[in-house]
């Protein structure tokens, strides 16, 4: 049985050895579920010393371009995060979608800027290690991301644009025995966010983000998540 649903009729074997072949779409599918990688902590209310913790389910959908192959899925997120100042924090978060599947996993440091008492600027940089396929395909990157929040009440909106730097992209993918090159590829992302603070501790968090650049082979036509983030 396939894990997720597919917008295209595609097939994958996740028994060992790890997945020797496979269709475009697959690969659409993986990278819609991780392509976001580095947004801002819109909505962060912690202060020096604090701890917060976010929990949320995925629903993404890649595009192979050019083919007219896509494929959409769930996985869920998990991310932990320490405020060293109110207004600098340390943040690690990990994604997967069937641990055979796709897996990703980020450290970032966030700095906010107070602009008025309802708007801020984020500015984020940090790393992203991400497994395709129990490990057929693993990428390593930098990112970068800049954000605005503006809140009003309990209610808090924003937007982030991010650059994915791809550093390194090692395979031992192969289709129908012949080996799949997947070079290292920049990408451009764009999200917009909106929450509600529920009390001074919990916010429920709505994201939608979509890839509108880059030269990758496989774009992120949507990444929705719906979370929980909780202050410690």
């Amino acid at each position: 049985m396939d894990p997720f649903p597919f917008t295209s009729p595609v097939r994958m074997r996740t028994t060992a050895p790890v997945v020797r072949t496979t269709k475009p779409a697959l690969f659409a599918l993986v990278l819609a579920l991780g392509s976001s990688v580095s947004q801002a902590e819109i909505g962060s209310n912690e202060s020096a010393g604090e701890f917060h913790t976010t929990i949320g389910i995925i629903h993404g959908l890649g595009e192979v371009v050019g083919t007219g192959l896509a494929a959409d899925g769930e996985g869920f997120l998990v991310s932990v995060g320490y405020n060293y100042t109110d207004d600098l924090s340390l943040n690690g978060r990990y994604e997967v979608a069937d641990f055979d599947i796709y897996q990703n996993f980020r450290l970032t440091l966030d700095r906010k800027f107070d602009l008025t008492d309802d708007l801020s600027l984020h500015l984020l940089g940090g790393y992203t290690w991400q497994n395709l396929l129990a490990r057929s395909v693993q990428t390593d990157a930098i990112l970068t991301n800049a954000g605005l929040c503006w809140e009003r009440g309990s209610w808090f909106f924003g937007a982030n644009y991010s650059r994915v730097f791809a550093l390194d992209t090692s395979t031992n993918f192969r289709d129908r025995g012949l080996s799949t090159d997947l070079p290292e590829k920049h990408s451009d992302l764009f999200e917009v966010i909106a929450g509600y603070r529920m009390s001074e501790n919990c916010s429920v968090i709505l994201s939608y983000e979509r890839q509108f650049g880059g030269d990758t082979q496989i774009q992120m036509k949507k990444h929705v998540v719906l979370g929980v983030r909780l202050k410690l």
